[in-house]
């Protein structure tokens, strides 16, 4: 076989990661700071998570965000996701993963989905590869997402301001779910939960 017969693929890992801060210790920080600490303040005070971190890896993409992902880099309009249309959703629905889904399947009311504006999402690089991760914080505060995490998703708004809220349709103006994954990550019952997911290039 030559050269030219050979085909280069681009991997797209995701990742996910779960820091779990007690409702005691958010309570001591909420009195510190006169507000409910969010992910860069749990960053700057050098505070760990004292319950528990979960790492998740891995993702699927759905038929909508892969068109989604075409669209933007043929320039043919499509969602961009950034700091102005930028979702991360937390759902409660273990239902498998299939690309015609277009919203976690937990997407009926706030005991079973949520979702949420993160901080602005950044694009990261590592030591041999520039510019090839966009990451995303969010922090769900002590009265969001208080169910079973089963699954997740990015999507991305058309336009409008995003509107935390229990379902996908909801939030924004057309919005586009570009990913999900299923997997139990445990129960939030209180408390504040940092939510960091990623997708890597390579």
């Amino acid at each position: 076989m030559t050269d030219s017969n050979k085909s280069d693929g681009v991997k797209w890992n995701f990742n996910a990661k779960v820091e779990k801060y007690s409702p005691e210790l958010v309570a001591v920080l909420t009195e510190k700071l006169g507000y409910e600490p969010v992910a860069a303040d749990f960053a700057r005070l050098g505070t760990l998570p004292d319950d528990g971190t979960v790492v998740v890896p891995g993702n699927a993409t759905v038929n909508l965000g892969l068109a989604n992902l075409t669209n933007l880099f043929i320039g043919g309009g499509g969602n961009a996701f950034s700091s102005a249309k930028a979702i991360v959703g937390v759902g409660a629905t273990n239902t498998a993963v299939t690309g015609t889904q277009i919203a976690l399947a937990g997407d009926t009311s706030s005991s079973t989905a949520w979702y949420q504006a993160p901080a602005t999402p950044t694009r990261t690089t590592d030591a041999t590869i520039a510019n090839n991760t966009v990451q995303a914080v969010t922090t769900f505060a002590t009265g969001d997402a208080n169910f079973v995490w089963n699954e997740w998703c990015w999507a991305a708004a058309a336009s409008g301001t995003v509107t935390a809220g229990a379902t996908l349709a909801s939030v924004a103006t057309g919005v586009v779910m570009l990913n999900r994954k299923v997997a139990a990550v445990g129960t939030k019952l209180s408390g504040v939960w940092v939510f960091t997911t990623s997708v890597t290039f390579s």
